[in-house]
């Protein structure tokens, strides 16, 4: 493992990124990587899974969270950064050229964009629990609360999972919300985290040109032609966001990439895409539903290379 590797973008912000290595390599092989808002460490095992089965595995923060340069922009860098990773990725000295992305909920929506962009090494994407900006986050019909409870998350350069999970903090902070009759734009300064990530999103309360910036566009759909997987579950609330890009991506692309664009949504909530347990909600499922996800990917990668 290589702790705190940094690769320079497009405009000479760098990256971080930690470097998972096969023990022993002595040739060329395929590398994985996801970039994840919520620190590279949260990821340690999957990384560790992968690289011991053969690949190198790269854990990189997007700019602006963990110790990754820049600003933090929810999806706004991620398509450009993810192009520049890929190529450099392909220039490495351990690496064959050929490039995979992996990961579920911001890092699955993220291979859409990366792969929009049609770096040359890229070779699959498995989108897990991919959001779809303006179809399920960070707004649907109407905007939500939610909003602010996930920015403060991934607010500065940390983990905040801790008052993440404070619902009672939460339900208390949208309670007063309602009942003093404040605008909803108002709400980062109410819970004590005045964002400016929250008040761009404010500035663009429908679909425009900056929302459509942060998806493929329809010819970019139609270009993305590799072998791919889309995950997402009966009860995933990201599950709109993911069926619609696949939707997108089966309406635009050619005959022989909707052939090689697989889709698996199995008795799982939002975790549960990456880490399928048997009960959701008090439902109780067969033990079909607690899939390896992660040696599918394994099996999938080996069947591409």
């Amino acid at each position: 493992m290589v702790w705190g590797l940094k690769v320079p973008m497009h405009d000479g912000v760098r990256l971080n990124a930690t470097l998972f290595k096969p023990k022993g390599l002595r040739r060329r092989i395929p590398a994985i990587f996801t970039m994840t808002p919520y620190v590279g460490d949260t990821w340690h095992l999957d990384a560790t899974y992968f690289a011991r089965r053969g690949y190198v595995f790269l854990l990189f923060d997007v700019r602006g969270r963990g110790n990754s340069e820049g600003s933090f922009w929810p999806w706004e860098h991620d398509a450009q950064d993810g192009y520049d990773i890929v190529e450099w990725l392909s220039k490495q000295t351990w690496c064959n050229g050929k490039i995979g992305m992996w990961g579920g909920s911001y890092a699955g929506t993220n291979q859409w964009s990366v792969a929009g962009r049609a770096p040359p090494h890229l070779e699959t994407i498995v989108p897990i629990a991919s959001a779809f900006p303006t179809i399920d986050l960070p707004r649907k019909n109407i905007w939500s609360s939610y909003d602010i409870q996930w920015l403060t998350m991934v607010s500065g350069v940390t983990d905040n999972a801790s008052i993440w999970k404070d619902q009672r903090f939460w339900i208390e902070k949208f309670h007063e919300l309602y009942m003093r009759n404040l605008p909803f734009e108002r709400l980062d300064r109410l819970v004590g985290n005045p964002s400016p990530q929250f008040q761009r999103w404010m500035e663009h309360p429908t679909p425009d040109d900056y929302w459509d910036s942060q998806v493929p566009s329809k010819a970019q759909y139609s270009a993305i032609d590799m072998p791919m997987l889309t995950i997402t579950g009966h009860y995933d609330a990201d599950q709109t966001g993911a069926l619609h890009h696949y939707r997108q991506h089966v309406l635009h692309a050619s005959p022989s990439a909707r052939a090689r664009h697989y889709l698996i949504i199995g008795p799982w909530d939002h975790e549960g895409t990456r880490k399928p347990s048997r009960e959701i909600g008090g439902l109780k499922f067969g033990e079909a539903s607690v899939l390896d996800i992660n040696k599918l990917l394994k099996e999938c990668a080996a069947s591409n290379n």
